[in-house]
């Protein structure tokens, strides 16, 4: 029988009335398939992934599908954002296989939990004549798929012996040449790396971010990301309604968005522009800030402070259905007559500009939507009135954490306190939500077990307590970031980097390591420059000991594929190749804002003001720090001779 009834997750409620016998991965599962011996099929989704409905609808939903599934398979249905441990060995087995991965990921295992064989969305018959193949081959050809299974099991286990360490004091200036090929990777038109589908890859813009001004005035490197950013924010990836990013474009011009949203891609894009809006104060980024804020705030924000997961991508059994128009529609609402230059301006068409004759709000200039607040404004309560795509109601640390640090980088930006008390009262939720006596939670409900945080959550929650301790120096928040590194430290095995599996979650097939920046940066370089911080911070050098080994561990690999590990290429920028100048100052006596405000014989992107508890100032760079002074003036003339 299907059992997810009792699950908490939406996606796993979402196949609860299906005719498959759908389980949940639990050790009672595991062994069933042991007991029957019987192959495990693991079904792999998330709320709001349009093909995993698409599948559902057309294999799932049909007896005649459950009717081979439940004889000859032990089913299991899994959320990707619930378990992502799960769902990144499966996902490597597949890339092992050869095949591409996706969502909605099958995967077929022995009952050892070992994978011989899967793929991503699969129509109805293709999917019966591959249920009916697997049983055949379990039957006949028992052995071959078990030295299969052994051999993608071993190939999944993560081996760093191609990873050669290098120091770095003998890397030559390596960025100039690296920003050259980014640059050249990157679409000249619409921003963004070269191909469809485009995702805006977050990591990547705030690396371009990072770069001090000076080293991009010959490749013109941070015109990539205002070209990136201003197209994006004309898009229909961007909700020109109510706010928010859609998860990515399917097309390379950020028109016609893939329209689930969701909270980690919208936390990761706030930061970077509001890191863009420092350097380059258009109107039109700070327009994107403040309306996708409102957006988190209207649609995702939990009444217990915290914020949800996602939005769907469909609705009413259409995917974009809630957020596209007829041209019908539009004009009974907005007569063509008096609002002409809405329709020119958001490339609306009689015959759509999209598909099933539907438009999609999209703006070929860098106009504000402001300009049109009337006609938004109509639109928009107008569209509360339709079925509204379906909330994921997960509750995942990892990606509240973001959004912490993405307040923090807003308040500093538009030099607001409002948004510095948000990220602090969000923090506090956090804590107050997701930790339970010692053990600290990946999401704050669960079904049976509670689900142990990842390597993620904890590097997430991590670097917001250190984005706001250097923005506040609140010395709590200090000691509580000391707290969890020991944590960090104790509890998940390192080989250089640290699994992505802590010692109290649950130990599965092969130990997996985060490294890579994809959609969000990996969870080992997050640690990475936390630590870095810690070490400087609380002058424990261990800390800045270890941050370094794990930069010199990856620099060979991130030099090969800059655009991948363009988190891990940013530390290396911020602490290595362009370090700032840190400079802690007695909060207690001075201002961060009236010190901004002095004419300082360094240039503010390479400076970086600390609030302090002691008297006076403190300037450190890299690893050295110069006696403390006490006055402004002896501050600059400390900094004129590093110059």
């Amino acid at each position: 029988m299907n059992n997810l009834a009792n699950e908490i997750s939406p996606y796993l409620l979402q196949h609860k009335d299906n005719p498959v016998h759908w389980q949940a991965w639990n050790a009672q599962t595991l062994q069933m398939a042991i007991d029957q011996d019987k192959p495990i099929l693991v079904s792999i989704g998330y709320a709001a992934c349009h093909w995993c409905h698409v599948m559902e609808h057309e294999s799932f939903e049909k007896p005649e599908v459950a009717d081979v599934m439940n004889v000859h398979f032990i089913n299991i249905k899994i959320d990707r954002e619930e378990r992502p441990d799960i769902d990144m060995i499966y996902m490597e087995a597949i890339q092992q296989m050869g095949l591409h991965g996706g969502w909605p990921l099958n995967v077929f295992l022995l009952p050892n939990q070992k994978p011989f064989y899967g793929g991503t969305y699969f129509p109805k018959g293709k999917w019966i004549s591959i249920l009916e193949s697997i049983h055949q081959a379990f039957q006949q050809n028992r052995k071959e798929l078990e030295a299969s299974a052994e051999g993608f099991a071993q190939g999944i286990q993560h081996d760093f012996s191609a990873f050669h360490p290098v120091s770095l004091e003998d890397i030559p200036p390596i960025m100039p040449r690296l920003m050259d090929r980014i640059k050249s990777a990157m679409d000249p038109v619409f921003g963004g790396v070269q191909k469809a589908p485009k995702f805006p890859l977050p990591s990547l813009l705030h690396l371009v971010e990072a770069i001090p001004p000076y080293e991009c005035l010959e490749n013109q490197f941070k015109q990539c990301s205002d070209l990136q950013l201003s197209r994006m924010a004309q898009g229909g990836i961007f909700d020109q309604l109510a706010g928010g990013f859609s998860r990515y474009s399917v097309d390379s011009e950020w028109f016609c968005p893939h329209f689930e949203k969701m909270l980690y891609d919208n936390a990761q894009l706030l930061l970077v522009y509001a890191k863009a809006y420092r350097r380059n104060p258009l109107e039109i980024y700070q327009e994107v800030i403040n309306q996708t804020v409102q957006f988190l705030d209207s649609e995702l924000c939990a009444p217990n402070g915290l914020y949800y997961s996602a939005l769907d991508a469909d609705s009413e059994g259409m995917e974009g259905a809630f957020y596209t128009w007829t041209y019908r529609e539009l004009i009974e609402i907005l007569p063509v007559s008096k609002h002409r230059e809405f329709y020119v301006a958001y490339q609306i068409l009689p015959n759509g500009n999209w598909e099933h004759e539907r438009n999609i709000l999209f703006k070929q200039k860098p106009i504000l939507n402001a300009e049109f607040a009337f006609e938004l404004k109509e639109l928009s309560e107008n569209r509360a009135k339709r079925i509204r795509p379906q909330t994921d109601t997960k509750q995942i640390m990892a990606w509240n954490a973001m959004l912490v640090s993405a307040f923090v980088e807003i308040g500093q930006s538009f030099a607001d306190e409002s948004f510095i008390k948000k990220a602090d009262n969000l923090l506090k939720v956090i804590i107050r939500q997701f930790k339970k006596v010692d053990l600290w939670l990946h999401q704050t409900e669960y079904s049976t077990q509670p689900i142990v945080a990842f390597l993620d959550d904890l590097a997430c929650l991590l670097h917001a307590m250190i984005d706001l301790y250097l923005q506040t120096g609140k010395k709590e928040l200090l000691d509580n970031g000391l707290g969890l590194a020991k944590k960090i430290k104790s509890e998940f095995k390192q080989d250089t980097f640290y699994t992505y599996v802590g010692s109290q979650g649950e130990q599965l097939i092969a130990d997996k390591f985060e490294i890579v920046d994809s959609v969000c940066p990996s969870s080992n370089s997050m640690i990475c420059e936390s630590f870095l911080w810690l070490g400087y911070l609380s002058s424990q050098v261990e800390y800045s000991i270890i941050g370094k080994h794990m930069i010199e561990k990856i620099m060979e690999q991130a030099q090969s594929n800059p655009i991948y590990y363009a988190n891990w290429l940013r530390i290396y920028s911020d602490w290595f190749a362009y370090p700032k100048v840190l400079i802690k100052y007695d909060s207690a006596n001075f201002s961060k804002q009236n010190l901004l405000k002095e004419d300082w014989p360094i240039e503010l992107t390479m400076m970086q003001l600390i609030p302090d508890t002691h008297v006076g100032f403190m300037v450190c760079i890299q690893d050295q720090c110069l006696q403390p002074v006490l006055s402004i003036s002896t501050l600059k003339d400390q900094l004129n001779t590093l110059i």
